[in-house]
């Protein structure tokens, strides 16, 4: 599996990223990913940071986790859901049609994902003020536009200033007029990798066929929330530490927590055979 869109490399696209070992411990720093974090675009740089290995060849750091365009995160968001847990996810949403509530399921990681198009990262483009250099947003930029002030009237204009450059100086965005708008758009839209984040449903009571969109980042939380449960459950039975719990692999984890239910259901088994021999029951 590759990226749909990767990092310049000594000119080259390099596309290829590794993911860490998933431990304990990488399970608690995606529970604590929130923790003094203002938005949600700055605790999905948290998150890979921490479990990504490396990138295009490149170590991993909070900086590298900013340079990748947002597509890249959405898409390892998703990859590293399906690390985690591939299992297939119930998901609820209301139909568009009739308002009734449907659900279907998905398997994480599945969804298609749209690859970078041409010029992707940055492309030159021919405007009404001359020539332009357009690149794609990246998770520094998503960061900076979530930390705008809800009533921000310049949305729009304050990340145009971030993405676009005439012979490597800032373009005065307020000249642009809607016909740039809509070809800036246009560019965006071709060259910019897209994570799959909807899937295509049908309603089973109206039978509207739609688009359902999936939050890439609902199951972060989820995931986390048994975390505390499963530690308590080893070091109940085994009396080992946190700390050498969450250094276990996952896997590992959950086999041992697989065996200590086999041996529960086994003693309640014994039990219930015992009640009967004494006449419990």
């Amino acid at each position: 599996m590759e990226l749909p869109g990767g990092l310049l490399r000594d000119g080259r696209l390099r596309r290829d990223y590794l993911f860490k070992t998933v431990t304990g411990e990488i399970e608690r720093a995606l529970a604590e990913s929130g923790l003094n974090t203002r938005t949600l675009p700055e605790q999905v740089t948290r998150v890979l940071s921490c479990t990504l290995s490396e990138v295009a060849g490149f170590a991993v750091d909070e900086a590298l986790c900013r340079s990748l365009s947002a597509g890249d995160r959405q898409f390892l968001v998703l990859q590293l859901e399906a690390l985690i847990d591939a299992s297939p996810r119930w998901i609820t949403a209301v139909c568009a049609g009739c308002g009734e509530q449907l659900q279907f399921q998905i398997v994480p990681g599945s969804l298609p994902m749209k690859p970078a198009g041409e010029g992707y990262p940055e492309r030159e483009i021919s405007l009404s003020i001359g020539e332009v250099s357009l690149r794609v947003p990246n998770g520094g930029d998503e960061e900076f536009v979530s930390t705008l002030d809800s009533g921000s009237r310049f949305p729009l204009s304050e990340l145009l200033f971030r993405l676009l450059r005439s012979q490597e100086q800032p373009v005065e965005v307020d000249r642009l007029n809607d016909a740039d708008l809509e070809a800036l758009d246009q560019v965006l839209d071709d060259m910019s990798p897209q994570a799959g984040v909807a899937a295509s449903i049908e309603c089973p009571h109206c039978n509207l066929q739609q688009e359902a969109a999936i939050d890439p980042y609902a199951w972060i939380v989820r995931e986390t929330a048994s975390l505390d449960l499963d530690i308590h459950n080893l070091a109940f039975h085994y009396h080992w530490s946190e700390k050498d719990i969450l250094q276990l692999p996952r896997a590992r984890r959950e086999r041992y927590l697989q065996l200590i239910d086999r041996s529960l259901g086994k003693y309640r088994a014994d039990d219930l055979v015992q009640g009967l021999q004494g006449g419990a029951w």
